[in-house]
């Protein structure tokens, strides 16, 4: 072989030798990828309320962990935030020792009791640390690892928290220049038709109740008119339960004609059982007697399938029903009428106070007539009407029309009608008395 083809090899083999090197030193440098899975969260509603939202990524089948495993951010109602999980790779090797706070200090003064002792034991520098080697931590590898990612739910009893669960995979593959790289796809509750975004939409819906009552009036003499209004108040048994939009200090007052009404939406956002009371206001009408009954409203708030839902009752006592129901009676020729509670003729009226069941309402009219009829029936005209009252009631006729007002009062003009036939039928039965005694005087 000649000198310059020995050369010629000799200087290939050099060139291929450094070509290997560098690729070797371009290989262990860059053989690693990192990789980042980014996910946004959404608070959506009319009444969303902002607050700390915790989301997890969860390694599956052995994959390498990421940097974070769970992220906390802070989301504002009404928008949508956003962050990622990131995986820093590291591809190994050894990492330096020294401890800096040995280096040599030309400054320090000597230390007599520093000196060198040869009774003490040898301790290696890197004894129980080192080694000197770091191990691998990411993807440097090519292959396809599994996480989920899902969110926490969090504490806001109103809030239908989305509970999707994300398959991610990021796949680690290597690239034209045999350096590794990373592909992130995500599909929702592990179906893989479709790639997705990564996002948790949580959505603010609280329940509501909305108490319902209701206007009777019957005309026991005469009609009402029609423009009549009554005033309903409820009242939550706590200051701090909810209450329907208008409410002063607590308390809600609606003004209504005959028929049903509602108070208003009452929305709550936490489980719990939340009372109330209902009755009517005595607001003085003329010729009205008022429905004295105090309602209780019950509301059961309790999270079913994710969401919160109200279940309401309403108590007559320890009666359950429908609806509260007020019923007044109205007659013009009467100045004071005998429903429960009481009546008035003149205006004025008067409310509850303490709010106590069978509270009686305080009629200024009534109380006056009560007295006057109190004092007629002590004095002397009152025993003479009393004791003829008793004569008549313990006749025949007495006991006819006794049973008959007995068995049709009904609360409206069937009584007055009925009191009248019966009246003309006593008449008649009088009359023919006094013609049969005058035929037998003859």
């Amino acid at each position: 072989m000649s000198r310059v083809l020995r050369k010629n090899y000799i200087g290939a083999f050099m060139v291929m030798l450094f070509a290997l090197l560098l690729s070797m030193s371009a290989f262990a440098a860059e053989y690693k990828t990192d990789a980042e899975v980014p996910f946004s969260v959404t608070m959506k509603g009319e009444k969303a309320s902002s607050e700390d939202v915790t989301v997890t990524i969860k390694p599956i089948n052995g994959a390498p962990e990421f940097d974070q495993d769970s992220i906390t951010l802070y989301a504002k109602k009404g928008e949508t935030v956003k962050g990622s999980f990131k995986m820093t790779s590291t591809a190994g090797g050894t990492a330096p020792t020294e401890d800096p706070s040995s280096a040599y200090d030309p400054s320090a003064e000597y230390d007599p009791s520093a000196a060198y002792d040869p009774s003490a034991a040898y301790e290696s520098e890197g004894a129980g640390e080192t080694g000197g080697y770091v191990e691998p931590k990411g993807f440097v590898e090519p292959g396809d690892y599994e996480y989920e990612v899902r969110q926490t739910s969090g504490n806001t009893d109103a809030y239908v928290y989305d509970e999707t669960v994300y398959r991610v995979i990021v796949a680690v593959r290597n690239n034209e220049d045999y350096n590794l790289e990373a592909t992130v796809v995500a599909y929702k509750n592990k179906d893989e038709k479709a790639k997705q975004d990564i996002e948790f939409i949580n959505i603010y819906e609280p329940c509501f109740s909305d108490p319902p009552v209701k206007k009777v009036v019957i005309n026991d003499e005469g009609t009402a008119p029609d423009d009549a209004m009554f005033t309903f108040s409820m009242k939550a048994d706590d200051p701090k339960y909810p209450m329907p939009e208008g409410s002063v200090d607590g308390v809600k007052t609606i003004k209504t004609g005959v028929g049903e009404y509602e108070f208003g939406n009452m929305y709550y956002e936490k489980e719990g059982t939340y009372t109330y009371k209902v009755v009517e206001e005595n607001d003085g009408l003329p010729h009205f007697t008022y429905d004295g009954t105090m309602y209780s409203v019950k509301v059961v708030v309790e999270k079913k399938d994710g969401k919160l839902e109200a279940t309401r009752t309403i108590y007559n006592g320890d009666l359950v029903v429908d609806i509260a129901t007020f019923t007044n009676h109205y007659r013009e020729s009467s100045s004071n009428g005998g429903n429960s509670g009481s009546s008035s003729t003149s205006g004025g009226g008067s409310h509850r106070s303490d709010w106590n069941d069978g509270e009686e309402y305080n009629d200024p009219a009534g109380s006056v007539l009560g007295a006057v009829r109190d004092a007629i029936e002590d004095g002397p005209v009152g025993q003479v009407l009393g004791a003829a009252r008793d004569l008549v009631e313990d006749s025949p006729v007495g006991q006819v029309l006794g049973a008959v007002r007995g068995a049709t009062r009904t609360g409206d003009n069937s009584f007055m009608m009925i009191s009248g036939l019966c009246f003309l039928a006593a008449m008649a039965v009088l009359v023919g008395w006094i013609t049969t005694f005058i035929k037998r005087s003859r």
